[in-house]
């Protein structure tokens, strides 16, 4: 981290994941990850658009199921 509080990634990292000018940082407690901002909004969308399919294909009872 440089005195801007910048990360510095190395060049085979930014290629092997993709990133380019603008990046998520996704994480939860003691870990992140460093996402390409169009992939992240695709990942998103496509976890939401699957969780509907599930959701359609339960049967109305377990729909209501809660805990």
């Amino acid at each position: 981290m440089d005195s801007a509080g910048r990360l510095l990634v190395a060049p085979v990292l930014r290629q092997h994941a993709g990133l380019t000018k603008e990046v998520m940082l996704v994480g939860q407690f003691n870990k992140f990850e460093l996402w390409d901002e169009t992939t992240w909004h695709q990942q998103v969308k496509e976890d939401i658009d699957a969780e509907q399919l599930a959701t359609d294909s339960l049967s109305e009872r377990l729909q209501d199921l809660s805990l």
